[in-house]
């Protein structure tokens, strides 16, 4: 459901109205809706049985809609003593998944991880979304990186250690598809430019799950578009 306001507007104005549509169309088909309130230049997403409002470049598509309904019902607790051994072993990385699955349960939607070189810093990820993945919180991840050769390490541990997967480098592969998606900052930000007629390569809710390699402040000062357009 979208309330759209004036552009003139705060598009704050119509998130109760817009919960009362919500209100009715569940009582009348038994189903939920998604919000969305608008003013044409701010857009803001609630699904208000999970999150609070938060703002968003775009609508969704039908698809990336009906994922997050269906995922309502279908998700599993995160449960750490499920992460696999074959991927990582080190007490210290199953901690750190675990705090991540305790923020992702508390409704957080964003986690800083301060590893050590040589810590295995890749492979947490990897088991974070192979968690993330089978217990039904995501179904497809983007792992950011600033240099090919990160990328092409990142690419190799997915293939590696979770190739159902079916890890995608978008440095050399445009056009594969897959559930684990690899980039560089530079490229990703071409991607979000391009379009094909009305549109875009991604759209705001393609991925579910967005890991950024070595979080630097420049990086967001730099490809801060990124994450605001995910």
């Amino acid at each position: 459901v979208v309330e759209a306001k004036k552009t003139t507007v705060d598009p704050e104005k119509g998130q109760q109205q817009a919960k009362l549509y919500a209100d009715c169309l569940e009582a009348m088909h038994g189903q939920r809706p998604i919000i969305f309130y608008t003013n044409g230049y701010e857009t803001r997403i609630w699904d208000d049985i999970a999150y609070p409002p938060r703002k968003v470049s775009g609508f969704y598509k039908k698809d990336e809609l009906a994922s997050l309904v269906v995922r309502r019902k279908q998700k599993k607790p995160l449960d750490v003593a499920s992460v696999r051994d074959e991927i990582v072993e080190r007490y210290y990385q199953k901690r750190a998944i675990g705090s991540i699955s305790e923020q992702f349960a508390n409704a957080r939607r964003k986690v800083l991880l301060v590893m050590a070189t040589g810590s295995g810093k890749t492979r947490t990820a990897v088991a974070l979304v192979d968690l993330l993945q089978r217990a039904g919180w995501v179904k497809r991840a983007l792992f950011l990186a600033d240099r090919v050769s990160l990328v092409n390490q990142a690419v190799a541990a997915f293939k590696t250690h979770l190739p159902e997967s079916s890890p995608v480098n978008l440095v050399t592969e445009r056009e594969k598809t897959g559930r684990v998606f690899v980039s560089t900052y530079p490229t990703m930000m071409g991607l979000i430019d391009e379009t094909r007629g009305d549109e875009a390569r991604f759209s705001v809710g393609h991925f579910d799950l967005v890991i950024i390699d070595e979080a630097h402040r420049s990086i967001y000062q730099k490809y801060g578009a990124i994450f605001r357009y995910f």
